[in-house]
């Protein structure tokens, strides 16, 4: 899977993003390389602002994405702002505000479908969260 793929496989109804470096993602633990977290960051922030957010809340959203995706921590973003949207997340996703998921995780890609609707909810309510900031 191209990460381009993956991001707006994600983001479906919520942003559309572009990625400069479309690296390719041939298992889920391959977003423990840490220029796949720069490069979801970076993009989802880019894609973020250009909607209008915050530049707060744009790269607090992109961060915590990349954090969701590879399970590294932030680098730019106030970890109470990562925090609150995390609690939107699992709250969203799951019910639980301490509920989370990291995609690296995954065994493989096939088994993203079965968290891709309660993963989407929580993304949309962490980007609606993230216009706030």
């Amino acid at each position: 899977m191209k990460l381009s793929e993956l991001l707006n496989c994600l983001l479906e109804g919520t942003l559309a993003v572009s990625v400069r470096e479309d690296l390719q993602l041939n298992q889920p633990e391959d977003l423990l390389r840490s220029e796949v977290h720069a490069a979801i960051g970076d993009s989802v922030a880019e894609a973020a602002l250009a909607s209008g957010m915050t530049v707060r809340g744009a790269y607090a959203f992109g961060e915590w994405l990349a954090e969701l995706c590879t399970g590294w921590s932030t680098r730019y973003s106030n970890e109470n702002d990562i925090l609150m949207l995390d609690y939107a997340f699992g709250e969203a996703a799951y019910g639980d505000p301490k509920q989370v998921i990291r995609l690296y995780l995954l065994p493989t890609w096939d088994l993203l479908s079965e968290h891709l609707q309660q993963v989407r909810a929580g993304i949309q309510a962490v980007f609606e969260k993230a216009k706030a900031l």
